[in-house]
């Protein structure tokens, strides 16, 4: 995390940038389907992971160096969840079992990244801090909901990885403009702590037991942005950098 930082700061050290820039403003949401990634949960044939989906929505304040490199900060509050089929047959009279279970969390994401603008369309990458605010999880075999502060201690509460995303500008004006996209995000923190694993996370049914693979959050998600460009600096002739604001 701390080397893309700093590779992120000796890139912009390194560009050429013109004598005039600016700050922008803007509004974000972002929906679309939200994944597990466990290897043993994958390899197990009486588990699936379901297609779920969930959004977020937050702000980001860009500086941008120039028509083609911004430097931006996301604040996101976001929510993840991942629904699982599972089945088991009944040892004591053979009967066979379907049921669904499932685990999530809100969050709140802080995301720097570095993006590159050209020919009306962007690309952005850059580490994200995430911290998780709630959990829940529930087993339609268990017939319970656990409570959300209980389920804190059974993940660990502060995830670190990687977004990147493409997209383009659709419409605006001189210093107003809407964008769409894409966005992944990819957590390379385990999700699930010690007392989780211990408790059969992520499964977290009766019929699981043994240690399972270390769990990723990964979303692939829809992302739409209204930027509004705030204020531009200008250097004045006595050396001095004034904001002035459109």
């Amino acid at each position: 995390m701390k080397k893309l930082v700093f590779a992120l700061i000796v890139f912009l050290n390194t560009v050429q940038i013109s004598a005039q820039s600016w700050v922008d403003l803007g509004l974000k949401g972002q929906w679309g389907p939200t994944f597990l990634y466990n290897q043993s949960i994958f390899d197990d044939g009486h588990y699936n992971n379901k297609l779920t989906t969930k959004g977020g929505f937050g702000f980001k304040v860009g500086y941008n160096f120039n028509d083609k490199h911004e430097l931006t900060f996301d604040f996101m509050i976001n929510s993840f969840q991942q629904d699982f089929d599972y089945n088991f047959t009944d040892t004591l009279d053979d009967s066979f079992h379907s049921h669904i279970s499932s685990i999530g969390y809100k969050s709140l994401d802080y995301i720097l990244m570095y993006r590159n603008n050209s020919n009306g369309s962007y690309f952005e990458i850059g580490p994200v801090i995430s911290t998780i605010r709630s959990v829940n999880r529930t087993d339609d075999f268990l017939s319970s909901t656990t409570d959300s502060n209980f389920d804190l201690d059974k993940v660990n509460t502060l995830q670190t990885g990687i977004v990147f995303g493409f997209g383009s500008y659709f419409v605006g004006t001189d210093n107003f403009g809407v964008t769409g996209g894409f966005r992944i995000s990819y957590m390379f923190s385990d999700l699930i702590s010690t007392n989780g694993y211990n408790a059969n996370y992520p499964k977290g049914n009766l019929m699981s037991t043994g240690q399972t693979s270390a769990s990723h959050p990964l979303m692939v998600q829809l992302v739409f942005e209204a930027n509004l460009d705030f204020a531009y600096l200008a250097h004045a002739k006595c050396g001095r950098t004034k904001m002035i604001f459109f």
